[in-house]
């Protein structure tokens, strides 16, 4: 395969695939129906198969793989249909963390996010679309981890995950990732001012507006 790094030391075997396998899927490094053998897996990432195995049940809660039944998995494809099913959901909760964040944001946390979209921006710069999804992602849960609400955070980073392979797969960043940006910072700069409002209603046009986006390229 050649397309994952070798495993290290500093989190569980079990954790390491899982985090390079997801990346892999993420990136469109895996494709959509692209089969992923356990064995395979085990061998690239220097591994046995038993930490494979445990990292591929995860990603399988993820939505991200299937699994079958012998010791394959597939990478999960994308229909218009899932874009359509996942983004009422998003519209629903992500608002809402912005209006609980705008009352609780203090200042280092604004400052954090400021770093996110000078990366975000930055990515655009050089073309990197897979860090700008990244950055992408980062925003929007450390959004939600500030409006500290630990089940409405972990159901919006479920949410983002799948997002983050809508915007790959969909090819659409280079056209609509500075507007996007410029949306990012709208809402900032209401988080900022605690204008919680505000805040929430430019989320929901900025999630709405990303859906537009992808279901235009005719996903």
């Amino acid at each position: 395969m050649g397309k994952l790094p070798k495993i290290g030391n500093d989190k569980t075997l079990a954790e390491q695939a899982y985090l390079a396998i997801k990346n892999a899927i993420l990136t469109n490094r895996f494709k959509p129906r692209e089969i992923l053998s356990e064995e395979a897996l085990a061998e690239e990432l220097g591994i046995s198969r038993t930490p494979v195995r445990v990292a591929l049940k995860e990603l399988a809660f993820e939505r991200l793989i299937i699994l079958n039944t012998g010791k394959n998995a597939v990478v999960s494809d994308i229909s218009k249909e899932d874009i359509e099913k996942v983004f009422p959901i998003r519209i629903a909760l992500e608002p809402l963390a912005a209006r609980y964040t705008a009352k609780n944001i203090n200042e280092k946390q604004v400052k954090k996010l400021e770093e996110i979209l000078s990366e975000q921006e930055l990515a655009i710069k050089t073309e990197d679309y897979n860090l700008y999804v990244q950055k992408d992602f980062e925003f929007h849960i450390s959004l939600a981890s500030y409006a500290d609400n630990d089940l409405l955070f972990e159901m919006i980073k479920t949410i983002n995950t799948l997002v983050q392979r809508f915007l790959i797969l969909s090819e659409t960043l280079q056209e609509n990732s500075f507007a996007a940006l410029e949306e990012h910072k709208k809402i900032l700069k209401e988080l900022e001012q605690k204008n919680a409002g505000t805040a929430e209603e430019l989320t929901k046009i900025h999630v709405v507006n990303v859906a537009k986006r992808i279901l235009k390229n005719g996903n």
